[in-house]
């Protein structure tokens, strides 16, 4: 019984890291302009690479690894063409990551919308509406 549950885990344990290595190795990096809102978390402008899990986080990390934020993601299929993007929605000077698309990587995954994304929207409503902004990925 101790054996059957040891390569239980052990077989969890290899899945979970296969996984995670192969979510690392379809990363979208993308040069981000403008500072960006992400899960809640205010990123400075830079380069960023995303990357998904099979457990159904987005993490965006700098390549010096000092500035990472996870959220939740779920499949875009709305998103079409070639090419890499990164989608974010703009109001007023405040942008929210929306999506990350990348069929070479096959990545398609929508940000929901975050409480203050939701709170930013609602005021914004009443000057006028946010849109869309795109920054190629590579």
């Amino acid at each position: 019984m101790k054996r059957t549950i040891a390569i239980a885990l052990i077989t969890l344990a290899t899945l979970f890291t296969t996984g995670s290595a192969l979510a690392q190795d379809r990363g979208v990096q993308a040069n981000v302009p403008f500072e960006f809102t992400v899960g809640g978390r205010l990123l400075p402008a830079g380069v960023y690479t995303a990357t998904v899990s099979l457990s159904g986080v987005m993490e965006i990390q700098s390549p010096d690894k000092h500035v990472t934020a996870r959220t939740t993601f779920a499949p875009n299929l709305k998103e079409q063409g070639p090419g890499s993007k990164w989608v974010f929605q703009r109001y007023g000077e405040q942008y929210f990551l929306h999506s990350v698309v990348s069929p070479a990587a096959g990545m398609r995954a929508s940000v929901p919308a975050s409480p203050l994304e939701k709170r930013v929207n609602r005021q914004q409503a009443y000057l006028r509406g946010g849109y869309p902004v795109l920054v190629a990925g590579n």
